[in-house]
């Protein structure tokens, strides 16, 4: 067992270890940026495939293609159930399979001559122990308590009569994220200076470099979080249909405002572009106007199309002329009776929702009703071209 662990003493793959380390560990508490996350990958899969390459050197090809595999898998959608059902978190990011090169590097070690290096046992154990850690330190990282109940959302509301896709560009840039981040470090510890010059003397506090490492960390621990719904969305929405949506903003990020790039598109079925909205045409909306990227409130709200008002039946009733030729381009109506003043006939009537059929001794007349106004009246009759009516003004002969 000593004499297989002695390539774990190779001088890249323990260099390699010593960063996994320290970036876990440190500097993703410190920084959480866009280098600590990269920094992770690569160098986890150098060492991770060496490391059991190393302990089983006979499947050398087998273990480096089934971790470069897996990797691909884990940063893909794909994984998103199985993600889940672990109580992992990760973000997906293709971006993040560049680091598949040195799984390549891994490979290219194992396969140079081997060197025999005098390493004591003890140390080569240790080596083996501190590997062993960091796999387990890097497969599931420590998250913050949750504030999700803190976070804004977005109320998604479809008042079109078909289905559409809402594309949400929500996603802030790294260099926003830094900014953000290093302006809440800032205000947070100038607070907790100015608490304790103001209590000093009753409380005998003293401002430590310790107290700043632990606001970062905060502030950094609250971002992390934040990147579960700092993303690019898309959702489907059923005609009439609502959906609430998870914004990356919480209740006490007052000076955060939305993503530089945000903008809300709205598709049709064929993926069709209908409309867009960035952050002046998102809070000139009705339902937004009096607030902007910087108010904090428990929602937001984003309505698509126009409800369609009830009809009110009894705006059809009187005498109509329409220009348009047929036995009902002049009629007059009630709640019971329909006359078609073509012939002066007259049939029961009966209303179903926009619908009314007009009973004749020889067929029933379906009509669609798709406007009514004071003076003007819109129907299409068994399915043909729409008939305009305008209010006659000869006098009706129906009772009301």
């Amino acid at each position: 067992m000593i004499k297989k662990l002695n390539r774990l003493a190779h001088p890249v793959f323990l260099v390699s270890l010593l960063i996994l380390l320290l970036n876990d560990l440190i500097f993703k508490t410190v920084f959480h940026n866009y280098l600590t996350g990269k920094l992770s990958d690569f160098v986890g899969l150098l060492v991770f495939p060496f490391f059991w390459s190393v302990l089983f050197p006979k499947r050398i090809k087998e273990i480096h293609i089934a971790v470069a595999l897996f990797f691909v898998f884990w940063k893909s959608p794909f994984s998103e159930t199985f993600v889940d059902f672990l109580g992992f978190y990760r973000v997906v990011d293709f971006s993040d399979n560049m680091a598949l090169i040195s799984i390549l590097v891994s490979f290219w070690l194992l396969k140079q001559e081997s060197v025999i290096y005098k390493v004591q046992p003890i140390f080569l154990k240790l080596i083996f122990l501190l590997s062993c850690f960091s796999f387990v330190a890097t497969s599931k990282p420590q998250e913050p308590e949750t504030f999700e109940d803190g976070f804004s959302y977005l109320y998604l509301n479809n008042e079109t009569d078909k289905k559409i896709t809402v594309l949400i560009n929500f996603k802030f840039s790294e260099n926003e994220i830094a900014t953000y981040k290093k302006q809440q470090t800032k205000i947070l510890i100038d607070n907790y200076k100015r608490f304790i010059n103001q209590d000093e003397k009753e409380h005998r506090l003293l401002f430590k470099p310790s107290d700043s490492l632990q606001i970062v960390k905060e502030v950094n621990d609250e971002w992390l979080l934040r990147q579960k719904y700092n993303m690019i969305r898309s959702i489907i929405l059923d005609k009439g249909a609502k959906q609430y949506v998870v914004l990356p903003l919480h209740s006490n990020d007052i000076s955060i405002g939305f993503p530089k790039d945000f903008k809300i598109s709205i598709l049709d079925g064929n993926n069709k572009l209908l409309k867009s909205y960035d952050k002046k045409a998102f809070f000139n909306k009705i339902e937004n106007q009096g607030l902007n990227e910087f108010s904090r409130r428990e929602m937001f709200n984003f309505t698509f199309g126009k409800k369609k008002e009830p009809l009110i039946i009894a705006d059809c009733y009187g005498k109509w002329e329409s220009r348009g030729k047929g036995d009902f381009n002049k009629i007059e109506i009630n709640a019971d009776y329909f006359v078609n003043d073509s012939n002066g006939e007259v049939y029961d009537c009966i209303y179903k929702g926009d619908t009314v059929l007009v009973h004749s001794p020889n067929k029933i007349y379906l009509g669609i009703i798709k406007k009514t106004a004071k003076d003007i009246l819109v129907i299409s009759w068994d399915n043909e071209p729409d008939l305009v009516y305008l209010k006659s003004k000869k006098p009706t002969v129906l009772g009301r």
